[in-house]
């Protein structure tokens, strides 16, 4: 792997270093546990109002993790970029691209990037992962190095690092540049073109929650209680505050029982020092489940922000947050 940083540093202070992952593991060790979500994750709930390019993913794309690594920031800092946030060296926006081994189907090789205040920021703990759940990462997850980027989406997790480069500009790959951008409802596949270049690349996950049980064709029986379960995250290392749940399609709402690795709030009051990179679960009980029921989620985040209660088309089908709903098959009766 290759660590770039030639294109912003003085002449005489210029250096490229080729790093291995044995020179990963002699800088200090960090550990976060994080959400990686696919900014498409729900897809096909944009699909059921009208066609979007795609894979149509439902609500299984996303996942939590224990991430292991050096800080991404540490091995900058280790080739000669600026520690301090208040360097002049940070006065003009500069940015960190990331790119992957293997061929890509729309450029040469599979490229992203983050601003690089964002990474020196040691909050964030972006990392440079090398273990995943306690073991070295697999070839499928992107041994032997990749990017974690918690709070931000997938696609700028690159995996099978090649090269991190540090430069004035964001990257100019296709994933960058014409990938993973919420274009307008009025942009699709015949102008899409003109579209891409005025809206930035998507970086900050947004709030999530969705429904795990029941599962598809799970049936509950009216009288009965049965218990609804589920995920649900935010982005930015934002918290999420609460988890509602409606059994009559979002007319009224309920509180659900949330279990998270924050630290909870205490009287009302939130250390803002702390970031929240994993995903919560959570849980409601229905005492008695009641006949048709449309069940429906939504969370809440520590900025005040929650699920639209519609969908909301994009081109590209993502970042699709809407109120989760399900309306599961009921029975009248117990099966003898």
């Amino acid at each position: 792997m290759q660590v770039d940083v030639d294109a912003v540093l003085p002449a005489k202070t210029q250096l490229s270093s080729s790093i291995k992952l044995a020179d990963l593991t002699k800088l200090p060790a960090f550990e976060v546990v994080a959400v990686l979500e696919c900014a498409g994750n729900r897809r096909d709930g944009l699909k059921a109002i009208k066609p979007v390019n795609g894979v149509i993913w439902g609500p299984g794309t996303a996942s939590n993790s224990r991430w292991s690594g050096c800080r991404l920031r540490d091995l900058l800092v280790s080739v000669g970029v600026p520690k301090d946030l208040c360097h002049p060296f940070y006065s003009t926006p500069k940015h960190v691209e990331f790119a992957g081994f293997g061929d890509a189907k729309e450029d040469k090789h599979y490229a992203s990037s983050i601003p690089l205040e964002w990474i020196m920021n040691p909050l964030n703990m972006v990392l440079v992962a090398y273990e995943m759940n306690g073991q070295p990462l697999t070839r499928d997850h992107g041994f032997p190095a990749r990017i974690v980027a918690p709070g931000i989406i997938g696609a700028r997790w690159v995996k099978w690092l090649k090269y991190i480069r540090v430069q004035d500009v964001e990257s100019d790959s296709f994933y960058q540049k014409l990938d993973y951008k919420i274009l307008p409802p009025m942009a699709d596949a015949h102008n899409c073109t003109e579209f891409w270049p005025r809206f930035p690349a998507l970086m900050e996950l947004n709030i999530q929650s969705v429904i795990c049980r029941p599962a598809p064709g799970e049936e509950l029986q009216v009288g009965r209680p049965f218990e609804v379960q589920g995920y649900a995250f935010s982005g930015g290392g934002r918290a999420v505050d609460r988890v509602e749940v409606s059994l009559d399609g979002g007319k009224t709402w309920d509180l659900a029982r949330i279990y998270t690795m924050q630290t909870k709030c205490k009287d009302g009051q939130r250390d803002w020092s702390a970031k929240q990179w994993a995903w919560t679960l959570w849980a409601y009980r229905i005492d008695h489940v009641p006949t048709g029921c449309t069940i429906a989620c939504r969370a809440w985040d520590s900025g005040g922000n929650t699920q639209p209660s519609e969908a909301v088309w994009n081109y590209r089908g993502v970042m699709n947050n809407s109120v989760y709903k399900i309306k599961p098959p009921v029975r009248l009766e117990s099966r003898l």
